[in-house]
């Protein structure tokens, strides 16, 4: 296997991608080193530009490109190399489905575990911009409708069944996803790697109902094989601006439960909203203003969510299920209390990761405000995991985060 780097890509290229033109001056930078947070980063990301185009190559190695962190040495989070081929897949069939939200690949390298695809960034990361406070115009609702388009066409609700089992079977990504299943829902992170300031967390999360909650949830996840998942949706890996959206990084993706999907969304706008209830703002108008944003998008993100599959189910599901609508109905209302709870699991987890905390928080610099919202985040995330089973309509989960805003600010007076 060759292992790329800055010296030798552009070798690779013309001899594997000749219709790249590497003929003038062409600059190649590591995503992670040169440019961008690494946090997080388990492949080797480049982006090659020639003055008139750039493209992006991701290198699957044996080791994870982690920085500082017991996972990149620890064999439990050392994923197969043949993870970039399957995101080369799993990126084709999305943009089948969705083409004008997921970007373009252009070629798939299995003996050096490499892909090319198009570079994204004439859009800027969601993540980034929702914490410098900019309200993304129809974020929540195109990527509602992301989700849905994607959930309904590889659903057994629309696919023959056995087009649908060897679609279970071609991504089975048992190496990827024992990530999720061991670190986001057992957070396995060893104590002494939990950031100090959330150090006292523990307890909390690991309490015995919460514990007990988690297995459950992680059993779901594990067995339930409703649709094609993309499993690490989160504002990070959605590149957006007011008319459209990229979403990357497919590399977890399997036949899962759908509400996996938006639960991990919804626990990165909440984690927006709890950032904005401390992070400082240039008013109190703009900061009010924002709260509100994210609050609809909350709601919009389980709203559209449902009206789009439904609307699938309506015209296009098998006729079997077409003839009767009151299980389609059945189904969509069930599936909040599992968005609700899985959202909880990233919320716990993130908050006591040693990749540590996500960029919505770090931008607080008061380390006590942004220990409030840490904690306000906490918090939410156990109303949402023991109060799921409430939680079946897209207001009710908005009031969640109300109501427990609500209740943290009271205490702290």
């Amino acid at each position: 296997m060759v292992v790329l780097d800055k010296h030798n890509i552009i070798p690779y290229l013309r001899q594997h991608y000749p219709a790249f033109d590497t003929a003038g001056a062409v600059r190649v930078s590591a995503i992670g080193d040169d440019e961008g947070d690494s946090r997080g980063l388990i492949n080797y990301v480049f982006r090659v530009r020639n003055g008139r185009a750039s493209l992006i190559l991701k290198q699957a190695r044996s080791n994870m490109r982690l920085d500082d962190d017991v996972a990149s040495t620890d064999a439990s989070y050392c994923p197969p190399q043949d993870r970039n081929y399957s995101e080369y897949l799993s990126l084709k069939l999305r943009r089948a489905i969705t083409p004008g939200c997921v970007p373009e690949v252009y070629y798939a390298d299995r003996e050096n575990h490499v892909f090319l695809m198009e570079d994204v960034n004439y859009i800027r990361p969601s993540r980034t911009q929702l914490s410098q406070g900019i309200m993304i115009d129809g974020l929540a609702e195109r990527c509602a409708h992301f989700l849905a388009d994607n959930h309904f066409y590889t659903s057994e609700f629309y696919l023959e069944t056995e087009a649908f089992r060897e679609l279970d079977r071609c991504f089975v990504n048992t190496g990827m996803r024992a990530i999720m299943e061991n670190w986001l829902f057992l957070r396995d992170t060893p104590t002494h790697q939990c950031p100090p300031l959330t150090r006292h967390f523990l307890p909390y999360i690991f309490a015995e109902d919460v514990v007990v909650q988690s297995h459950l949830l992680r059993h779901k996840y594990m067995n339930s094989t409703q649709a094609f998942i993309h499993s690490d949706v989160h504002t990070s890996n959605v590149f957006a601006d007011g008319t459209q959206i990229k979403v990357i990084d497919m590399e977890y993706t399997f036949a899962g439960p759908c509400g996996y999907d938006l639960g991990y969304f919804l626990a990165s706008l909440v984690s927006q909203y709890c950032s904005a209830v401390f992070r400082p703002f240039p008013s109190q108008g703009e900061r009010r203003a924002f709260k509100g944003y994210i609050l609809a998008a909350i709601y919009t993100l389980a709203d559209s969510y449902q009206k789009r599959f439904a609307a699938h189910w309506n015209d296009e599901a098998k006729p079997v299920y077409r003839a009767c609508p009151g299980f389609r109905d059945a189904f969509l209302t069930e599936l909040l209390p599992d968005v609700a709870g899985f959202a909880a699991m990233p919320m716990f987890t993130l908050c006591v990761s040693s990749f540590g905390f996500t960029q919505e928080f770090e931008v607080i610099p008061d380390e006590r405000q942004k220990l409030h919202a840490l904690q306000l985040y906490c918090t939410l995330g156990r109303r949402f995991l023991m109060g799921r089973a409430d939680l079946r309509t897209p207001e009710a989960i908005a009031a969640a985060v109300l109501e427990g805003e609500r209740e943290y600010l009271s205490k702290m007076k």
